[in-house]
């Protein structure tokens, strides 16, 4: 059925001039036929992307998006075999006749199917790989999520940080640095939405529930032009929508935590639920081992089919940190502490989807994140002290995004968006403000990308975005291009460059070994934004049985990155930070399979991160040489699975502490001259920990009870109990005094089960 004649507004009829007035004919040419439309699955009616879509035996065809749209524009009259595939379910295909100018619109449904051993079929990264220009992208999906072995559950960060080009600085921290980055130069989207303090527990943990993930992509450099405001790397995770056919859940109960997921139809759409808890705060809440620390979080989705072109849908995330601690003095030398500190994240949005015309899709994103920060500590004895420490952030943000496929060979994307962020951060005690800061910067970007075929071997994706940053009132100007050659059906080689910007920085120092979330500051006029530019170049070759082999050298410059001048080390010691410039290199080689009883990847990483402060140059404390990580998960039959983890890294840099000194002070509530025993740093960051290896393992069987689905699970962490070092430090209580070593994760088993109705 031919869509109706859409008025555009202004925008868009800018947007046709800049595309060349879109479709419109001139005289009495004949008018192009389309096919569009959506591909969801038959069994929850849930979009499938990067599906295949081609009419047999011509060169047209496409891929779905990310919500399962495509377009396949040109078409001359005549009949046609149109055909869909995906692994994982039944081909479709259905024989069309196109009339001159029509647009011929598709529902399609999917129906999954059980893949047979041996059974060759096209992966949707294949499709991808053929289609699109892609620098440093990996895509994982919830399954394969929860069959990496990890602590307690199933983990997003932990999971990431196994992939070639990522630092995990200790076992304790699911913190990312990735190719010589910092951990707040990377930006994380939750159905497109900035989530700032993405970890449970000082970074122990992720925020994100798996069970309500329907995919992540990553991208560790040279990423397009849609993403801004960071300076390594961008994760997006996209959530399920849910269910439009029928009522169904999962649950799961661990060591850690409880957690459940809902979903079910809705009139003219769908909705999910799911939440977490841990709860050793209520089970050893009367034990002499009372833990008084607990984290929760909820995130939902409701999608509204308003029409064919129309749909909204309505996201978000409630999550808190909560650590509630009380002492009473037992004797007179202690004191009585009340300690109340909660922390997390919020996020709501709204997003319509519009298809303007089949060759025109938009889609706008309103959107509000919020993380919060709030300790209140009152100590007494014959007195008292009540401190109180406040960091908030409030970001709302607006984006619009124009895809157009009206030309042949191109898929163009135009795009604005536009945030508010408020700042605050105080410190008091007992009601007097000892510090206070708020600031309210906005930023807005344009942007504007073409993904062309220039040759049937030969793919570019140029285009540029540019920012202006209130603060200062100034202007940047990003261009990026990803360039990929075929050499042959099964070779790529592929290249990018890019240029990026930050306006934002944590209150981090490199030397801190732990720290329990990121406390984010603007920067402000007085300093440039941090920089960096991106060199990629590699290669990807698909070998029989879907083996995939992929290789990529890089090359980061940075300028203008902020640290903390803990230590007067820059040229003007009273400066709040001191700025340094960087570099990073590294080659990363990696061989994956996705498909068949044995799945997962091989990955290794050679690197070097060095930055330069005046005089001083030094290696970051995740400078890492060497990496290696094997993730294998192998089908045993009968429902069984077993997974394993190998990691081994060279050794971290750190500052080595090669003496001690007297350090005198006037005590006036003593009237004495006191001194204690004080560390004297050596270089900064001039030695390195010894090697890290670690070996995980898991066991799950997958079965019925009661006629309930359930998958027990066994996981052993740091299965030979190998101790590897955390950080040295010198206990002063001795004498002599003593270098103590603090190591990391012992020998972990855990246990827990899924459930799913």
């Amino acid at each position: 059925m031919k869509a109706p004649p859409v008025k555009p507004p202004v925008l868009l009829l800018v947007l046709q001039l800049l595309l060349g007035v879109g479709g419109v004919q001139a005289g009495a040419e004949v008018k192009p036929a389309s096919i569009s439309g959506f591909v969801r699955d038959a069994t929850n009616s849930e979009p499938l992307p990067y599906a295949n879509v081609y009419l047999d035996g011509t060169r047209f065809g496409s891929l779905t998006s990310l919500r399962g749209y495509f377009v396949i524009p040109h078409l001359e009259e005549g009949r046609y075999l149109f055909t869909v595939s995906l692994l994982g379910y039944e081909r479709w295909q259905r024989e069309l006749r196109l009339r001159a100018g029509q647009d011929t619109v598709l529902a399609i449904a999917l129906t999954p199917v059980a893949i047979q051993m041996g059974e060759v079929t096209r992966t949707a990264q294949r499709e991808r790989f053929e289609r699109e220009v892609q620098i440093s992208t990996t895509s994982l999906s919830m399954r394969q999520l929860q069959q990496v072995p990890t602590l307690a559950e199933a983990d997003v960060f932990r999971t990431l940080q196994l992939l070639p080009g990522v630092v995990s600085r200790s076992d304790f921290s699911s913190q990312l640095y990735v190719r010589g980055g910092s951990p707040d130069q990377n930006l994380v989207l939750l159905d497109g939405v900035s989530v700032y303090n993405p970890f449970h527990l000082g970074g122990v943990f992720s925020t994100f529930n798996v069970d309500a993930i329907k995919e992540l992509e990553f991208l560790s450099g040279g990423f397009p032009v849609e993403y801004g405001g960071r300076l390594s790397s961008v994760l997006s995770i996209t959530n399920r929508e849910g269910d439009a056919r029928s009522y169904g859940g999962v649950a799961s109960i661990s060591l850690l935590s409880a957690r459940a997921m809902v979903e079910g139809p809705i009139p003219a759409g769908s909705f999910l639920i799911a939440g977490r808890r841990t709860y050793f705060d209520q089970v050893f809440k009367k034990s002499d081992y009372a833990f008084p620390y607990y984290f929760y979080d909820f995130q939902g989705k409701i999608n509204l089919d308003l029409s064919h072109r129309h749909r909204l849908t309505f996201s978000g995330f409630y999550g808190d940190d909560v650590l509630d601690f009380s002492s009473e003095a037992e004797d007179e030398d202690e004191l009585d502490v009340d300690l109340d500190w909660v922390w997390g994240n919020r996020t709501t949005s709204l997003n319509w989807r519009y298809i303007i015309r089949p060759d025109l899709f938009a889609e706008t994103l309103l959107s509000h994140s919020r993380f919060k920060n709030r300790l209140s500590a009152v100590v007494s004895s014959s007195g008292s002290a009540n401190l109180a420490l406040n960091n908030e952030i409030d970001d709302y943000s607006a984006r619009t995004d124009f895809n157009y496929f009206g030309l042949s060979g191109h898929t163009i994307k135009l795009g604005g968006a536009y945030s508010d962020l408020d700042f605050t951060y105080g410190i008091s005690i007992n009601d007097y403000q000892l510090f206070s800061y708020s600031s309210r910067p906005a930023l807005f970007a344009l942007y504007a990308q073409d993904h062309w075929q220039l040759y049937p071997r030969l793919m570019l994706k140029a285009g540029a975005r540019a920012e202006h940053y209130s603060l200062g009132d100034r202007w940047f100007l990003s261009p990026r291009l990803g360039v990929q050659y075929q050499l042959t059906s099964n070779l790529a080689l592929k290249a990018s460059f890019g240029h990026y910007t930050q306006y934002l920085t944590t209150v981090a120092s490199g030397e801190q070994n732990f720290a329990l979330m990121d406390l984010w500051l603007p920067i402000n006029a007085s300093y440039d934004p941090q920089t960096a530019r991106h060199n990629v170049a590699g290669l990807e070759w698909w070998l029989p049985h879907e083996l995939i082999f992929t290789f990529e050298g890089y090359y980061k410059t940075f300028s203008g990155l902020l640290d903390l001048n803990e230590q007067g080390i820059a040229s003007d010691p009273t400066d709040d930070y001191f700025i340094a410039e960087g570099t990073a290199r590294g080659v990363e080689l990696m061989v994956k399979r996705q498909t068949g009883n044995l799945q997962g990847w091989l990955g290794y990483t050679w690197s070097r991160t060095r930055r330069q402060s005046g005089m001083i140059s030094y290696y970051p404390k995740y400078d890492q040489r060497h990496a290696f990580h094997l993730v294998l998960n192998y089908t045993l039959g009968r429902g069984w699975t077993l997974g394993t983890v190998f990691s081994y890294g060279s050794g971290m840099p750190y500052t080595p502490m090669p003496g001690k000194y007297m350090h005198y002070e006037w005590r006036l509530d003593e009237n004495a001259l006191k001194g204690e025993l004080t560390d004297r740093p050596g270089g900064r960051n001039s030695a390195r920990y010894p090697l890290y290896h670690r070996m995980d393992l898991s066991l799950r069987k997958q079965g019925r009870l009661f006629g309930i689905s359930t998958s027990p699970y066994l996981q052993i962490i740091n299965l030979y109990n190998h101790k590897n070092v955390f950080f040295y430090f010198w206990d002063h209580d001795v004498n002599p005094s003593r270098l103590t070593t603090v190591t990391m994760f012992p020998l972990l088993p855990t246990v827990g089960v899924d459930f799913a109705f």
